[in-house]
């Protein structure tokens, strides 16, 4: 026979303190809420009563969330596309360089072209790797964090 242990969950805790801010999970006429207590020195601790809209209002505002997850996910559809696009042009300039015929014929004109489109679609997927460490911010939104 064998013996069955069952793991308890443990509780959420409905209070936490950093340094001398303070953030209780409460409830209001308006629902849950985030009651934030700071005290500093001996002066009476000051109160501010924070519910979750007016937090994400607040992320929104300052980019530290994304506003509109439709424009989230068109913003992620045209990195994944401006990236193949990268893709297929690097994968053309490559066979241009490969298989054209440069002995009969000048191409300069058109292979110079093609590694400045080239070029740029890099920049622009270079710009993707720099925000995929916070996807939707900007830097200066990053640094709000």
């Amino acid at each position: 026979m064998q013996s069955t242990t069952t793991k308890q969950a443990t509780p959420m805790q409905n209070k936490l303190t950093h340094h001398h801010l303070t953030a209780e999970a409460v409830n209001d006429e308006h629902g849950p809420a985030i009651l934030l207590t700071q005290q500093d020195g001996i002066e009476e601790p000051h109160s501010l009563l924070v519910h979750p809209f007016q937090l994400r209002a607040v992320c929104e505002q300052f980019g530290i969330i994304a506003s509109d997850p439709q424009a989230a996910k068109s913003i992620a559809t045209l990195q994944r596309r401006m990236k193949g696009l990268h893709e297929r042009i690097e994968a053309l300039a490559d066979w241009m360089a490969q298989h054209s015929d440069h002995r009969n014929a000048d191409l300069s004109h058109e292979t110079t072209q093609l590694h400045a489109l080239l070029d740029l679609a890099g920049e622009w997927c270079a710009d993707f790797e720099n925000e995929q460490a916070a996807p939707g911010m900007t830097a200066a939104q990053g640094s709000l964090l």
